[in-house]
């Protein structure tokens, strides 16, 4: 449906001000991740006015960005820079780099963010039964770690936060301490049910004008109007995968006592609380993790509201996960872009198990010179990771959350 041309590809510098456009590139690929940091890649002929624009001399700190009949798909900074020449005497440039969401991901949650790291005034970022809307507590969030509110020095050159609409829901309960700013904003927005049935809030950082802007935005629920089948004509190839869940019954251990007896400064959990969720697809398969919540003080008011914003978190990251790749071809009416986006609940009609009815998590858009336009997407549960592209979920990285909570949640 879309020509590689209709792709219009801008640079930027370190300022994030628009020096130049770029238009002979032989291959762009835009790796579009929902509620995760995206990737994008170039290659593009070695001229002399592309020199000037993109090597890290000529534009230290400079970015792309990548417009789709004028709508900003992503923008982010160059951190790969390569050259090749081949022996016809072609000369070519490979740059590539994440998405400006990268900067949520480099940044830390402070549990004081007003007060330099020495001068923290208290243990855990706090929120207790919030009037305030999740997106007003995601958009706080980032305003205070590296937004304009931030310290000055871990203010992120350029972003701006956008105006809360007020999406979500209110009585929000959670603590962090150290935790990514990209992690904290990922559960948060998870737990703010939006549409029928619910879906949830996306986020990202992008070009917004001279500057990059975090923005929040609604998922939908398509799935009576974004239909994906061999039998519509509207897909090309097509494989899925189902995965047994990883927990199905989580422990959640919250407070801390000293170990009696103990000469060292070993700890356990004051108390513990159990959850379940039932897994229609595999019934009867009943594996047990445990959540270690310490920071959450059982006496508290709101405990009850943070144990439940916890075990949720855990079990829907530990469910079944249900992966679908496949090769759309786009139609008038249905295409990327225009009529469905990450995040928003697709149909998906599959061999041998009828429909499934999840979130688009990745959009891989390949715009070739000569072949035109390949898309890959992927429809699923949160652990679902393309099988051609890079990226974390959250049941590869469980040894890593453990360890972090030992190290930060203290």
């Amino acid at each position: 449906m879309y020509n590689p041309r209709d792709l219009q590809v801008y640079v930027r510098n370190s300022s994030h001000q628009v020096i130049g456009q770029v238009d002979d590139f032989t291959q762009v690929q835009l790796v579009l991740r929902y509620n995760a940091v995206s990737n994008w890649s170039m290659q593009i002929s070695a001229t002399p006015r592309n020199a000037a624009l993109l090597t890290p001399q000529a534009n230290p700190g400079g970015g792309l960005i990548f417009k789709l009949y004028g709508a900003t798909l992503l923008s982010g900074p160059v951190h790969t820079f390569g050259y090749e020449s081949d022996q016809d005497g072609t000369k070519k440039f490979t740059v590539a780099g994440p998405d400006d969401t990268i900067h949520a991901a480099g940044t830390l949650v402070w549990p004081d963010p007003a007060h330099a790291i020495e001068a923290q005034a208290t243990s855990y970022y706090a929120v207790t039964n919030s009037t305030a809307f999740t997106e007003t507590l995601m958009k706080n969030l980032v305003n205070l770690n590296l937004g304009p509110g931030a310290l000055t020095s871990r203010r992120k050159s350029g972003l701006t936060v956008e105006t809360s609409s007020n999406r979500g829901r209110t009585g929000h309960s959670f603590t962090y301490r150290f935790e990514t700013v990209l992690d904290a904003l990922t559960e948060i927005a998870r737990a703010a049910p939006i549409g029928t049935p619910a879906g949830y809030l996306g986020f990202r950082i992008v070009q917004q004008g001279t500057g990059i802007e975090f923005q929040v935005y609604s998922t939908r629920d398509r799935k009576d109007t974004a239909t994906f089948s061999e039998g519509r004509g509207n897909v090309v190839t097509s494989s899925y995968e189902v995965k047994a869940p990883t927990g199905v019954y989580a422990v959640l251990g919250a407070g801390r006592d000293a170990v009696a007896g103990s000469t060292s400064s070993a700890v356990v959990a004051k108390e513990l609380f159990g959850y379940s969720r039932a897994d229609s697809v595999f019934p009867g398969y009943r594996p047990e993790i445990f959540v270690d919540v310490g920071e959450i003080d059982p006496t508290a008011a709101d405990a009850q509201a943070q144990l439940d914003e916890k075990a949720q978190d855990a079990l829907y990251a530990a469910a079944t996960s249900i992966s679908i790749s496949m090769n759309p071809q786009d139609t008038a009416q249905l295409a990327f872009g225009k009529d469905y986006f990450l995040g928003d609940l697709v149909t998906v009609v599959v061999p041998y198990a009828d429909q499934i009815q999840e979130q688009v998590r990745e959009v891989e858009l390949t715009f070739d010179a000569s072949a035109g336009l390949r898309t890959e997407i992927t429809v699923g549960t949160e652990a679902t990771t393309s099988r051609k592209t890079s990226g974390s979920t959250k049941r590869l990285n469980t040894l890593a959350d453990l360890l972090k909570k030992l190290n930060t949640r203290k």
